[in-house]
Parts: structure tokens; sequence; C-alpha cells
């Protein structure tokens, strides 16, 4: 089989964010002859050719949380036939072999798409948080190059920096009515979550929870069966959230960056997600009027080596469509694994 059986290959019209082909499977976007596709999670740089391709497609394979949250976001995406959802390690068999979703430890239902076809076993990562990411041996890989930057190399623990923002925000709304918690889609509702069932109490049901009416969709379709365990979310710029502000009454105001007015700019912040943190950094960092969280999103260069090592490929391709990181972190995994033929693709700056 050829080396070249997987890539990442763009349309004549869009050279960034492109799909990504493993054997005749197209992951995150469309490649024109392609009639299965698997889409790794529904943040917007991976899911942005639904739209437009999912009539091309025979196909979509998605998790059931990544499905939730795509159609969240895309009303009336639900009703169209091509939807397959799949839980992790469960098989979907093609002509030419299988496809399984792997868990990929990045939003709630990340995935990396398996595919076992014809004697060769390949893998594409999506992104990925390493070491809580599911494993599986293959022979061919495709790694997201928005990873193994050395400006996402900050070290943390998930779980305590959610925990020490629940007790943060907390401590805030002692002194001032308003936080804001600025991310995006996917992260800011597993905080909503955490804030109500996984820190081990609630926050004070005094205090109001308000996102973007897009967003509250999103955090009760992904967290469908939990729900109700959640109080009543506050949607922004309704007749409800102008109460809340102008009678100085507490809450918190969970803000992607499309909603982040004047207004909001003022207010204490706590930002996840848009900002990256090194090796040397703290995972919370202050700064005036706010502070920065690092929730570990995205995999350091160590992670990668690990992942590589678990995963064990012959031949690894980095996403030049997704990052510029692609060239240096293709250069950096073959001087570590010699053995291992490495390249970026597409082989050409897409960024220009």
């Amino acid at each position: 089989m050829n080396e070249r059986i997987i890539d990442v290959v763009c349309n004549d019209n869009s050279a960034r964010n492109c799909a990504i082909r493993l054997d005749g499977i197209s992951c995150d976007g469309y490649k024109e002859g392609m009639l299965i596709g698997a889409f790794s999670h529904f943040h917007d740089d991976h899911i942005r050719s639904i739209p437009s391709c999912i009539a091309s497609y025979n196909v979509l394979i998605i998790h059931p949380i990544t499905f939730e949250g795509i159609n969240a976001l895309h009303p009336g995406m639900r009703y169209r036939e091509q939807w397959v959802t799949q839980d992790y390690d469960t098989e979907y068999r093609f002509d030419a072999g299988a496809l399984r979703l792997l868990k990929a430890n990045h939003i709630p239902g990340s995935s990396q798409v398996y595919i076992e076809s014809d004697g060769e076993t390949m893998l594409y990562s999506g992104d990925f948080g390493y070491p809580d990411v599911q494993i599986r041996q293959a022979d061919h890989l495709v790694i997201d190059s928005s990873h193994g930057d050395p400006w996402h190399d900050g070290n943390t623990d998930r779980h305590s920096v959610k925990n020490r923002m629940f007790e943060y925000v907390g401590e805030r709304l002692e002194s001032r009515p308003q936080v804001v918690i600025q991310g995006h889609s996917g992260t800011l509702q597993e905080i909503v979550r955490h804030f109500e069932v996984g820190y081990g109490k609630k926050m004070d049901s005094g205090i109001a929870f308000v996102m973007e009416k897009r967003q509250k969709k999103v955090l009760h379709s992904i967290y469908r069966a939990e729900k109700y365990e959640f109080r009543d979310i506050t949607e922004y710029e309704s007749p409800e959230y102008w109460k809340l502000i102008n009678d100085n009454k507490k809450c918190i105001i969970f803000s992607t960056a499309s909603i982040l007015d004047e207004q909001l700019r003022s207010l204490h912040k706590i930002i996840i997600d848009q900002f990256r943190f090194t090796k040397s950094d703290s995972p919370i960092i202050p700064f005036e009027g706010g502070c920065r969280f690092n929730l570990a999103a995205h995999t350091s260069i160590n992670g990668i080596y690990k992942y590589i090592e678990a995963v064990n490929p012959k031949y690894v391709v980095t996403d030049y469509s997704r990052s510029r990181y692609a060239k240096r972190l293709a250069k950096l995994i073959e001087q570590k694994f010699p053995d291992i033929k490495t390249e970026y693709r597409p082989p050409y700056d897409v960024h220009a």
C-alpha cells in the first residue's frame, strides 16, 4: 500500500482546515469523490465544511456528543440521513474495512479516527490531550499540528485547575457582582458542568449563570442526561440578563469571543483556551483585570513523543493546513524517531 494512503487534501477554493484522508475515509472536511466521512469534534475549525459538503456524503460518522453539539450550533442538521452516531471503540464496517472512534480527551465527545483497511491501520489524532487519550497502534498516523508547539508546553492538572477556578470565581464574587469566563464552545459547557456537578458542591444557588442562546443549547444537548441537575441558564441579552446587570445581581457570564462586547470587557475576566502556556508558566496566571487558566486542551511536545511511542507508526504526517508549526513538528518527530518516515502535508504554504 502506498504511503500516500494518508494525506491532507485541500480543495481548490480552500487551503486551510483541509480534509484528512485515511484511505477512502475523509476526516474533518471534504474532498471530491469521498463518500464516507468522520468528524472528530464540534469546534468550528473542524466542522466548518459540514453545511456545504454533507449532501456529497453517503455516511458521516461522529460521536453522539459531537452530533448533539453540531445540531445545537446548526439547527436542522439532525434530520439529514447521512449521520451515523457511534460510541468510542465500536466498529463501523465498510466495504474495505472498519472504522472506530477513539477517545481524544479534548472536549466532550472529541474523537480520534482509527481505520483498518486491506491489512493496514491508520489513525487521525484530531485535537487530543495526552495522557488521558485512548491508544491503538497504527501503521500510518496523521497528527493535528496545533499540538507539540513549545507555546503549549505548560504543565497542568485539568481537574485541579477546574477546582481552583470554582474557588477563584466564588472568591471574586464576594467583592463584585459579575465575572466573565471566556472560552470556546465545548470547554465552556465543561466548566458549567464542573461548577454544577463536578466539584463536589454546587456554586451558590443565588448566582445566576448566563450564556448565549446557542451555547445554552449546546450545554443541554451534550449533557442531556444531567441537564436537570443544572440551574436555569439566563440567555445573554435577554430581558432577564439586563435585569441582572442593572440590578447588580451576582452572575457568571460564560462567553465565547463572538459575544465579548464592550460592556463585558470591563468586567473581571477568567480566560481559558485563548492564550498559550509555555513550560515555565504556572497553570494559573493573574493579569490586571482577571486571570488565565490552563486546561491543557492541546498536547505538549513531550506528550506528542509519548503518544507516537504508544501508537508505534511506520509513517507520520503533520497537518500543515491547520498550523504552520506542522513543518517544525515533522522535523522534531523525525529527529526523535529516525526510523519513522515523517513529512508535513500539504507541502506548500497554505497560510500565505
